[in-house]
């Protein structure tokens, strides 16, 4: 399978999509010797650099294994989170990462239950991380054959089918034919080669930069973001900008959009029943009601879902019919849809089938709410407000 075409598929199942054109720069300080910042600006921007603390990327320093398994499952969206217990890395979210990595065979731990965190990742290891990244998914085919590095019979036998196979792709290719096996994987070379991998050719929408735009014009227009929120929503439709609006929008809202960003062609404003502060009354009574009725214990999460106007609920088990009675009598009928964890784990795995015969079947309206989405939002609105405010 062609670069073109593995892009693609990462990018529609990434948080963000892929592409090429105006990104939100990343504020690391020391960036000045690059070259090309590109690649990190895209990574930062699609929320891929988690490993990286405070504002310098050290573009020299060479990846550790945590750093390795932390940048893999940001890049990617759909391998399962699983509880941590690795005996050389604390408890908490750094484990659960280094532990799903591992659980699926991209990048396993040792025998004795260790995790090695800091160790550093050579050129041929981290191409053979990225192979069975590529394998995870069903993307692991040869593209074509390909001259051979000048110092290919310098990899070690179990790395040498990872780097043929990235060399097809285009994925990890040096300019100067060297490959350098040994050589450490630095963070600037692994920022380039997970662009190559995610990057499509397709026209790069920065969802960062678009939201940030557009909760500006929001404050002109209707005096503050919040109080837009009061009567609209907000949210992504693949690269998409969807403002749901009760009524209608204000009068100068469509000519501001025009004239004061710098992607209007990504924004569409539609017609929405319920502003997100009454999703967020309806959310709390929905949540009340099901507590009330079967306990806490049944309770796993609820977001709101603007494409389809209601609040889902995610429960461990299916919900007794007087549950269903007590919900519609609070809140009404079609407010609310309920999902047991049951449902959504057999809707991953034919997803994942479905990935991995590179299949794709859709059934009407296949946007999905993701709470991650509405974070990036509310972080957006207090930026936007602080900014305001200075």
């Amino acid at each position: 399978m062609k670069a073109k075409s593995i892009a693609a598929i990462l990018a529609a199942m990434a948080v963000m999509a892929a592409g090429t054109t105006v990104l939100a720069d990343a504020p690391y300080t020391d960036l000045g010797g690059m070259n090309d910042t590109t690649a990190v600006d895209y990574l930062y921007d699609t929320k891929c650099l988690s490993f990286v603390t405070g504002n310098q990327f050290r573009s020299q320093d060479v990846m550790t294994r945590g750093d390795v398994a932390q940048l893999v499952y940001d890049v990617s969206a759909n391998i399962p989170l699983a509880t941590g217990n690795l005996s050389d890395v604390a408890q908490g979210t750094a484990n659960d990462v280094m532990t799903s990595v591992a659980a699926q065979g991209i990048l396993k731990g040792y025998e004795d239950g260790s995790f090695h965190p800091d160790e550093r990742v050579s050129r041929e290891e981290f191409a053979s991380v990225l192979y069975r990244y590529l394998k995870y998914n069903g993307m692991a085919d040869m593209d074509e054959v390909v001259k051979p590095y000048s110092d290919e019979a310098a990899v070690a036998p179990d790395n040498q089918l990872a780097v043929q196979v990235l060399h097809s792709k285009n994925i990890m290719v040096p300019a100067d034919n060297q490959f350098r096996p040994k050589e450490g994987m630095t963070r600037g070379d692994a920022a380039q080669v997970m662009y190559r991998l995610m990057h499509s050719e397709g026209d790069y929408v920065s969802h960062v930069q678009v939201e940030t735009q557009m909760l500006r014009i929001l404050n002109a227009e209707y005096g503050s973001a919040p109080q837009y929120f009061r009567q609209g929503t907000m949210y992504w439709n693949g690269d998409t900008l969807v403002l749901g609006i009760k009524g209608g929008p204000s009068r100068y809202l469509k000519q501001r959009i025009k004239k004061d960003m710098s992607r209007p062609d990504v924004v569409v404003i539609r017609s929405a029943k319920l502003g997100r502060s009454e999703y967020d009354q309806i959310m709390n009574r929905a949540i009340n009601a099901l507590v009330s009725s079967e306990g806490v214990q049944n309770y796993v999460g609820a977001v709101p879902d603007y494409v389809h106007e209601q609040i889902v609920l995610t429960v461990k088990r299916p919900v007794s019919q007087a549950t269903l009675d007590e919900i519609a009598s609070r809140i009404g009928a079609g407010l609310v849809r309920i999902e047991s964890q049951d449902s959504i784990r057999e809707a991953q795995l034919a997803q994942s089938a479905a990935s991995s015969s590179q299949t794709k079947k859709t059934t009407g309206d296949t946007v999905t709410y993701s709470p991650l989405i509405d974070q990036s939002t509310n972080d957006a609105i207090q930026y936007v407000q602080d900014d305001i405010l200075k």
